[in-house]
């Protein structure tokens, strides 16, 4: 049963790294690369807003499976991995209050370049938990 379990946390963890890997070496590139800035920002937001609740769902499903299969450091790194990405996708979510502070703005193509930034960040600490689940710790 351990076996198995760790065999579906490699496996939905591997779908995570293989989703940041897609997002972040084909989507955001090309859509820079095809179209104009303004179009290429609007689309690279409305996938990350669409794609991160389900990327954060698979890390904390694989996060549940590696901790009940024996690993729980990847369980717990997977968990954290799951807990950064909501972080990535809140920091595009609209605010209630979307008027800029006095004096300031708000400006949403830095968001977007931390967010995107923070999901790629993500890949290796998959991998070391990957690593993790494979080795039982």
């Amino acid at each position: 049963m351990n076996e198995m379990l760790v065999s579906v946390a490699v496996a939905l963890l591997g779908a995570s790294l293989g989703w940041i890997a897609l997002f972040s070496g084909v989507v955001a590139p090309v859509s820079f690369k095809d179209m104009d800035h303004g179009r290429a920002n609007r689309h690279v937001r409305r996938v990350m807003k669409q794609g991160h609740t389900v990327l954060a769902l698979l890390c904390f499903a694989g996060a549940g499976a590696a901790a009940l299969g024996g690993a729980p450091g990847a369980g717990v790194i997977a968990a954290i991995v799951g807990v950064v990405i909501l972080l990535a996708q809140f920091a595009l979510a609209p605010r209630d209050d979307d008027r800029p502070p006095p004096g300031g703005k708000r400006k949403l193509q830095t968001a977007r370049v931390v967010a995107a930034g923070l999901t790629a960040l993500m890949a290796p600490l998959l991998l070391v938990a990957i690593g993790m689940a494979i080795g039982g710790v």
